[in-house]
This record gives C-alpha cells, structure tokens and sequence, in this order.
C-alpha cells in the first residue's frame, strides 16, 4: 500500500451541500460513453463521484481518477484513432467502463476498473514528442495494470491498492 499523503486530508463531497454523491453506495457501476474527446472528462467525473461516496481518500481518487483519463483518452485516440484536434467526430463508436470494489482480507479493499473500446489499436509514431506517457501513469496510479488487445478491440484493467474499508457511518 503505498504511504498516506497529506492530499488524505483534504475534505470529501459535503452530501448535504451538493449533489455530487450519487444516491446509493452500490459497489459496482457501469457507464457507456461516446468516443470522442469529452470522454475522459465525463469518465473522471464519474468515478470522483463513485469513489467519493464510497469514502475512498482523496489521494487514492486522484490516482484512480487520473488512471481512467488515461485510459480513456487512449481509447479515443488509439483505439478509434480519433486525432487530438478533432473536435467532434460523427460515429457510433463507444467505450465501455465498469467499476467495482472487491473486498480484500485483511479488512481491505480495492477498486477495479475496466475500460473496453472496440476499435483497432493505433500504434503511437515514434518521432519525438512530449506525449505518450498514459501508460506509465496508470502503472504509477495503480497497483496492477494489464492491456488486451484482440480483433474486438482494446480491453484496460486497472486495479488500485488496497485500502482500509471505512470504519461505520453509524
């Protein structure tokens, strides 16, 4: 597990000043989202949303939240091959996010996400550049991180570290 930080202080959603908890604690959530570039946003703001309300602290969310930018921005540009610049494209193209906590011994638990789009892999160029750091972040964010790709596209499973489950809300 890796060292507690001071972002573990900061402040969680105020459930009676916004909305921004979701209404139930469901351990498991799935969205489908368009691929195109507002993807990544919506996908962060998603798992902010779910996390939070599963009193996960704020530096794990950050880790996880910046883990899914990444892959979804990857299935944009790399699964659909959908350039940087490209405002809005006109396709039916979606990329499939599921997340989940699973229990761990100990009184532990983690968060597991997977990120499926069903475009053809887009091999990076190899100029100079200062990109193409996404997969070296999610391997920093997370615990584990493993890549498929097949004819069906390009399937990303990230896992966090186990964390404490939170003590009773009472």
């Amino acid at each position: 597990m890796p060292p507690a930080s001071d972002q573990d202080e900061r402040p969680q959603f105020d459930t009676a000043a916004n909305s921004l908890r979701p209404a139930g604690r469901d351990t498991a959530m799935s969205f489908t989202l368009t691929a195109d570039w507002v993807a990544p946003s919506l996908s962060r703001n998603k798992l902010r949303q779910w996390l939070g309300a599963h009193d996960w602290s704020p530096a794990h969310i950050d880790d996880l939240v910046l883990s899914i930018s990444e892959a979804v921005s990857n299935s944009v540009e790399h699964g659909y091959g959908i350039a940087v610049d490209q405002a809005s494209p006109d396709h039916p193209e979606v990329i499939e996010v599921h997340a989940e906590i699973e229990p761990e011994p100990g009184g532990y638990r983690r968060a597991v996400l997977t990120i499926v789009d069903h475009g053809d892999w887009k091999q990076p160029g190899t100029g100079p550049t200062n990109r193409r750091q996404g997969l070296r972040i999610m391997r920093a964010c997370t615990e584990t991180m493993t890549i498929d790709h097949s004819s069906g596209g390009t399937t990303v499973v990230l896992r966090s570290w186990p964390i404490p489950v939170p003590l009773s809300r009472g």
